[in-house]
Order: C-alpha cells, then sequence, then structure tokens
C-alpha cells in the first residue's frame, strides 16, 4: 500500500518549526511494510488543505494528515474535513471527558473553547489521545481509501500511531515485510565508495533498494529490503551486506545503527571500556553526543573542554613548555590533552580535539581547518593530522565523526586482545 504524508501548518512553511512529524511518521510506516508515497506540507488554508488531499487521495491508498486541531480559530482542520466528507460537527462524549480530565488533572478550569476540541466530524471515527485534548480522527472514503488527521504535537501524534493509527492500517490493509539495514562507513568519499562496490550493487536483488546518505566524514548506506515474509528476506539481506565486506570492508566502521556516535557506545558497553574526552576545538560535542544517547554512564567517564592554553594545563596537565614550542594547534598538545585526560579521570581511552575550526585564525604554517586529533590508551597514543577547509561547522563534525571511527577500532582491538 501506498501513503501520503500531509502535514498542515504557517509555521512548517516559514521555517519557524522544523517538520519532524514527516520523519517520524515515515520512520513508524516503513518499519510496518508500508510505502511513504509523498510527503506535502501547506500552510493554514482551507482551499490548500483541501486540495491538496484530492490530489494525494487520487494516487495513494491513504494520507495522513497532522496539524490544525487545535481550539484557536487558525486551526481549521475539522471544518474542512466536514466540508470535504459533506458531514457536520458534533460533541463528542467520549472527547470531552478526556479534556475535563486532562484540565482537572492540571488544576485548571476548561474554557467555552477549549470544549470545542470535542466536537468532531460526525462521519469520523475518533482515535483517543490520552496524552492531549485534541484527538484523532479516521475517516473512509466512498472509494474504499482511508483519511487520518492527527494532532500536530509530536509526541501527541506519536503516541497515536503507534496506538493506533499503524495498527489499524495493518489490519485494514495488510502489508508486506520490509527489513532496513545501515551500514556506516568512514574514510572514503561518496563517489570514491559508489565506484568501488558499482559490481556489488548491480548484483543486488530487485527486492532490495540501496540508498547513499553522505554526513560529515561518513557515508550511511542504507539497505531496504520487501519480500512477504522476514526470515528469507532477511537472510536474502545478511547476504548481501555479506558481500558488501569483501569489496568495502575496510571502510566500514559498524551496521546497525543512525551514527557513530551509537556504535561507539555499543562497542564501548560490550568492550567493558571507559572513555573520557579532552577538547578545544570541538568544543564539548564529542561528550554532548556521547551523553546524549541512553546508558552512556556505562561507559563514559566525563570530559573537559579546555579552550585556552590556561585551561589546558590547568585542567589536563598539559605543559607549559609544550605549548610555547609547538603551539595549541599540534600533535604534541593533542597527545598530552589525551594523555592527561585519561589519566585524571581514570578512563581505559582518552580522546582529544585540538584545532583551528575557522573561519578565521589561521597561518601559512597552519591553515584554518587544520585539526590535531589524539587517542589515548594502555597501549599507546596514537595521533593524526586532519583537513577540513574553512567551514566550522563541518570541521567539527567531521573531526567528531573521524574520532569515533578511531574509537570503535581501538575498542574493537582491545577486547579482542582481553
Amino acid at each position: 500500500m501506498k501513503i501520503a504524508i500531509l502535514n498542515i501548518g504557517d509555521e512548517l512553511l516559514i521555517g519557524q518549526v522544523v517538520n519532524s512529524n514527516a520523519a517520524g511518521m515515515g520512520r513508524r510506516l516503513t518499519a510496518a511494510g508500508m510505502s511513504v508515497g509523498e510527503v506535502c506540507t501547506v500552510g493554514d488554508d482551507a482551499t490548500a488543505i483541501e486540495e491538496s488531499l484530492q490530489r494525494l487521495l487520487q494516487r495513494h491508498d491513504a494520507v495522513l494528515m497532522t496539524g490544525g486541531l487545535g481550539p484557536t480559530k487558525d486551526d481549521i482542520t475539522k471544518t474542512v474535513l466536514c466540508r470535504f466528507f459533506n458531514s457536520e460537527l458534533i460533541e463528542d462524549e467520549s472527547v470531552y471527558r478526556n479534556i475535563r480530565r486532562i484540565f482537572a488533572a492540571r488544576g485548571y478550569a476548561m474554557s467555552e473553547t477549549n470544549r470545542r476540541q470535542a466536537w468532531v466530524p460526525r462521519c469520523c471515527t475518533v482515535l483517543n489521545n490520552e496524552w492531549g485534548t485534541a484527538p484523532g480522527m479516521w475517516f473512509e472514503t466512498k472509494e474504499g481509501k482511508t483519511v487520518v488527521s492527527l494532532p500536530g504535537v509530536p509526541y501527541e501524534m506519536e503516541l497515536l500511531m503507534d496506538t493506533a493509527v499503524v495498527p489499524r492500517l495493518r489490519s485494514h490493509f495488510g502489508t508486506d515485510c520490509i527489513l532496513i539495514k545501515n551500514v556506516l562507513v568512514q574514510g572514503i568519499g561518496e563517489s570514491f565508495l559508489s565506484d568501488r562496490i558499482e559490481p556489488w550493487e548491480l548484483d543486488l536483488p530487485g527486492n532490495i533498494k540501496l540508498a547513499y546518505l553522505p554526513m560529515a566524514g561518513m557515508v550511511k548506506l542504507r539497505l531496504t529490503a520487501r519480500g512477504r515474509h522476514e526470515k528469507p528476506l532477511r537472510a536474502q539481506l545478511d547476504e548481501a551486506v555479506k558481500a558488501l565486506y569483501t569489496m568495502a570492508g575496510d571502510y566500514i566502521a559498524g551496521e546497525d545503527c543512525e551514527t557513530l556516535q551509537e556504535l561507539v557506545s555499543q562497542v564501548f558497553t560490550k568492550a567493558g571500556v571507559t572513555l573520557a574526552t579532552a577538547e578545544s576545538c570541538t568544543g564539548g560535542m564529542l561528550a554532548a553526543q556521547l551523553t546524549a544517547l541512553p546508558g552512556a554512564s556505562a561507559y563514559f567517564r566525563g570530559g573537559a573542554v579546555a579552550y585556552s592554553n590556561e585551561a589546558k594545563e590547568t585542567l589536563l596537565g598539559v605543559r607549559h613548555a609544550t605549548l610555547e614550542a609547538h603551539g595549541a594547534v599540534s600533535e604534541e598538545t593533542a597527545r598530552e590533552m589525551a594523555e592527561g585526560v585519561r589519566q585524571r579521570l581514570g578512563a581505559d581511552f582518552g580522546a582529544a580535539t585540538t584545532g583551528i575550526a575557522g573561519p578565521g585564525g589561521g597561518s601559512r604554517e597552519k591553515p584554518v581547518g587544520t585539526v590535531w586529533v589524539a587517542l589515548a590508551s594502555a597501549q599507546g597514543t596514537e595521533t593524526r593530522l586532519l583537513h577540513y577547509g574553512d567551514r566550522r561547522l563541518q570541521t567539527i563534525d567531521r573531526t567528531c565523526n573521524q574520532l569515533y571511527a578511531d574509537l570503535v577500532r581501538m575498542a574493537r582491538k582491545v577486547s579482542t586482545l582481553q
């Protein structure tokens, strides 16, 4: 079955709010074996909503909408749907009870404006929203197609997708099995990778689709396999990934993760080793990204953002003589930063970054984009010189991804020695 997503709201068009609902809905639908054929965004305009809904229904089995269900005058989705389905608004007692429950729990008095959220088109099936006052609504067309209207608040939409919409769609239409495999590749550019694995790509079965998703300093290969039965489909996908290793194994950092920091978390936790970070040019990005993932306390000991020379000396024990002789952006300083944070926080690994992220601050000897990274462990300290150009945020992202890949490699090496 093919599904279209229709997200409603002026705030989405002007960039005031990022349309995270489309991504969240797409992930859930794909995981359930449904194909998303189109994502459409329109403003709070009745004509635009109705015309988009009409067009999308001509090409899809179902249209899932979000937004425009609030209590204010600019929330017009229910009115548009009433006209579209030639229905009328009525007060739904179950929705009214839910609104009263929510207001009572918060200690607020309910106004007549809030009560109007209990009005729904007579022809719809109400989907109860336990986390909010705007209900979901399920409609069926005369042609056997489905329209679902959901709140625009992301966590309310997600609740209804998980508990009501996806189960109902699967029961109503029946679905294929869809399996997705992510392979993280680091150390080779997208075009070079494509040339390298072209014979493998051309040999993929017709039911397995490959997508290249380039990011800062890495490429994520996403393989999507579709079939009727999970077991043979999974075996087919595993065989395809196994063949990929014969052509690009030296560059594959890992599998089944969206990001390299997720891979770091998995590998370090499994290996039972710990990490501490010392950051200058990345400004705490390493620590922030790693601790944003659940379970980080199992391996992450802590970190220091040592931006100034004084901080490098005080917090990490970098020698003043090293900074005087070689400067903050140098192999020697990166080495002492990694070794210092490892020793002071009692970690198995110490990771350090120091560089010139730009756009200013460079010199002839050390141009903008020059970065030194270091990884210290009981086996010694490795350093790496990187050159990333004058785009500040890209330099920071690529530095982090390079370190993540190196950390995964070192942690795996240590675990094989244990």
